[in-house]
């Protein structure tokens, strides 16, 4: 079942916790919509995630918070929908952000495990990625059809002892600094 067209994702700023000792993940999306129709609801793709929370962020400004969203999960079209008490309204931006996690998939599909023997004979697990054509939604809540583009935010928090590697070049990332009084 396709995606309604009521809003259009712009940008998403992912981050994603591989954990290769429990073989799962955790992450966090936040992502910038487009509305094109007047809607208190967000359906969007999402496959064996565990959603552990869901809000619309409320535009920047003195006393404003997090809406919460209800999550309602449609697994045999690998759907969410996120509710609001909030209209978002015909031609506003918005920012939805969702907290989740899931096992690392056994499939070549989504984020998945995979594993290898070091030349001691000793066994290493990876994590990696496969979005195409429709896996996206297995590795995070999002607009997983051709229709939707955007552009994307990746962070990946890792142990020190490893490493990550992209197909795109490396954005320059500083830890803030912390603010003594």
């Amino acid at each position: 079942m396709r995606l309604p067209e009521t809003v259009s994702p712009i940008h998403y700023d992912l981050l994603v916790h591989p954990n290769l000792t429990s073989l799962d993940f955790t992450g966090a999306v936040q992502i910038q919509l487009q509305v094109f129709e007047d809607t208190s609801t967000i359906i969007l793709h999402s496959k064996e995630l565990q959603i552990a929370k869901a809000e619309l962020l409320a535009p920047e400004g003195p006393g404003s918070l997090p809406v919460p969203l209800q999550v309602l999960e449609y697994p045999a079209f690998h759907q969410l929908a996120l509710v609001s008490d909030v209209l978002l309204v015909r031609g506003g931006t918005y920012k939805v952000r969702l907290e989740f996690s899931a096992n690392l998939s056994d499939s070549f599909h989504g984020f998945y495990k995979s594993s290898y023997r070091t030349t001691t004979g000793e066994v290493r697990f990876i994590a990696s990625t496969q979005f195409e054509a429709t896996s996206a939604r297995a590795a995070f809540p999002c607009f997983d059809e051709p229709a939707f583009k955007a552009n994307f935010t990746i962070q990946i928090r890792r142990e020190a002892r490893h490493i990550a590697l992209s197909n795109m070049p490396k954005v320059p990332w500083e830890t803030p600094r912390a603010v003594s009084h």
